[in-house]
């Protein structure tokens, strides 16, 4: 066997290299079933989606394992993989969960996140500003993430956060799926500007309004039928 080859089989076969190629796997399999292009019933090869990919079979399988675990592919008794019909709605499925579970949650927050996460959170918030820099886009996602994902954390509720958390491994796919309206994006960014403010005033009802209006605004304005 060349050096090379057996170099790159033992990166291969490092946890943290394979865990990160199921990921990446898993991901771009789902985001083809959410843009239609694997629609309701198609089966799932593993070989096939490993030539496609140039990866070996072993994350592929692993992958579609783990989107069985999840619903969004079910394999049939003679271990065929195929896509799960409806699986094409699964974001936007998992949106409506979120709307129920995270006003609850930001009601919960408020009166728990400390004046450190808070101060921590304007800074994001400051440089996320439309105006802010050329980046302010990625700025913003990364604003979007932080919030939510602190109201997870002072849920009130372990499980609580851990299901919101878990929605929130769905919703960081969305922003790869489509280009970004930045107009939506700004929209947004206001949006969270005044969850904030609830949250820093201790105002639970005001924070479980904003919420559930942020989260009815982004399906509203979502930028296709399968993705928010």
């Amino acid at each position: 066997m060349a050096v090379n080859q057996k170099k790159r089989d033992s990166a291969e076969a490092t946890p943290a290299n394979e865990a990160s190629r199921v990921d990446e796997v898993y991901q771009q399999i789902l985001l083809r079933i959410v843009r239609g292009e694997l629609r309701g019933g198609t089966e799932l090869k593993s070989t096939q989606l490993a030539r496609q990919l140039g990866l070996s079979r072993t994350p592929v399988v692993q992958a579609l394992q783990r989107l069985a675990a999840d619903g969004i592919v079910l394999l049939e008794v003679n271990k065929r993989a195929v896509v799960r019909p409806g699986a094409e709605n699964w974001l936007v499925e998992i949106h409506q969960l979120r709307e129920l579970l995270e006003p609850h949650a930001a009601a919960a927050a408020a009166g728990q996140i400390s004046d450190a996460e808070l101060d921590e959170l304007d800074r994001l918030a400051a440089e996320a500003r439309p105006d802010a820099a050329p980046d302010w886009a990625d700025a913003t996602e990364r604003f979007d993430f932080a919030l939510h994902l602190a109201i997870a954390r002072h849920a009130g509720s372990f499980v609580l956060g851990e299901a919101i958390r878990k929605c929130w491994s769905f919703k960081r796919l969305s922003y790869a799926a489509v280009p970004q309206d930045p107009a939506t994006m700004e929209r947004g960014y206001h949006e969270h500007l005044a969850l904030l403010e609830a949250l820093r005033a201790h105002d639970s009802e005001t924070a479980r309004a904003a919420m559930l209006f942020h989260l009815r605004s982004a399906a509203r304005l979502r930028p296709t039928a399968t993705i928010v």
